[in-house]
């Protein structure tokens, strides 16, 4: 294998993820596509395992609060600091968040001294697109509100960095004040997959499916709304006006080529956009307790450039 020497704690990760996707746990929601009937199976069966509440762990030391946005939770955990982190967690806008989740974006806020607010969405497929972005509005001008939006530092791994990336855009037509940056950690960019470059990585990849991400893209886009909309899918979206970006991605994974894409459609857009790859990283490998998740995690930090 080329590229640098993995960690001991990626290779072992690594392993077991190579162990699942040989008895097929990555294709748990390949069937999905076209059939709502399937999501709605398997969606309590998926959730089993979700986080939705702090850990013991994660409130120590720190206040913790439970806001309501319009039905939604939104977990603010810190000790009333000047900054925030608003996370959106990946899972395919259907699960989550994880233990990892939450470990991740509060080693984040502590070398950032910034609070962190885990904002708990509505998810497919009980919803669609509409409800979850006009939802994360609400959380982000709730938190504009209360910290100001310069204060406000947007971040989210998988699907939930696609809908960080499609916050800022929804934000600009209504004129709401951009965050201070934006983290979009191994972003779903694009809901249909379609570059064939992409497709090339499906080996790599040992957590995701072209089939499977398809499938669940077209049931968050819904009814009404085609997957290659750029409001939805942000790698064919205007950039220009949006807040400093910084993008990680491994080079191991689905989402590769669209990272990319963006990055240059960025730099055409005159937007301020940093792309970090991860050697041989999977899929969200910058939210593993590994070495080299830790040391993106320090790197996001520093680009975020608040001082703990």
């Amino acid at each position: 294998m080329s590229g640098p020497r993995l960690s001991l704690g990626s290779r072992f990760l690594y392993f077991i993820f190579r162990l699942l996707r040989l008895v097929g746990a990555n294709k748990l929601f390949d069937r999905a596509a076209g059939d709502r009937s399937v999501v709605v199976e398997l969606a309590p069966k998926a959730r089993r395992f979700d986080t939705r509440k702090p850990p013991r762990a994660v409130k120590r030391g720190r206040r913790h609060e439970e806001i309501d946005i319009e039905g939604s939770t939104m977990h603010v955990l810190g000790n009333e600091g000047r900054r925030v982190i608003l996370y959106l967690h990946g899972g395919g806008y259907l699960i989550g968040p994880s233990q990892q989740h939450w470990s991740a974006l509060t080693d984040v806020g502590d070398q950032t001294g910034a609070d962190v607010a885990m904002f708990l969405y509505p998810r497919i497929p009980e919803v669609d697109h509409a409800e979850i972005i006009a939802s994360t509005l609400s959380a982000y001008e709730y938190l504009a509100t209360r910290y100001g939006a310069s204060n406000i530092v947007v971040a989210g791994d998988s699907a939930g960095g696609g809908l960080t990336a499609t916050l800022l855009l929804h934000l600009r037509p209504r004129e709401i004040e951009q965050p201070h940056a934006a983290v979009l950690i191994s972003p779903w960019l694009d809901l249909a997959l379609s570059d064939p470059a992409a497709l090339a990585q499906e080996q790599s990849d040992l957590m995701l499916t072209v089939s499977g991400i398809r499938a669940i893209g077209t049931h968050y886009a819904g009814e009404f709304r085609g997957t290659d909309d750029a409001l939805i899918s942000p790698v064919h979206a205007s950039l220009e006006g949006l807040a400093p970006m910084h993008v990680f991605v491994g080079t191991d994974e689905l989402f590769l080529a669209d990272a990319r894409t963006f990055a240059k459609r960025a730099e055409v857009d005159g937007a301020e956009l940093t792309l970090r790859e991860m050697p041989r990283g999977q899929h969200v490998a910058a939210i593993f307790n590994t070495r080299e998740g830790r040391a993106a995690r320090a790197q996001m930090a520093a680009l975020i450039g608040w001082p703990a």
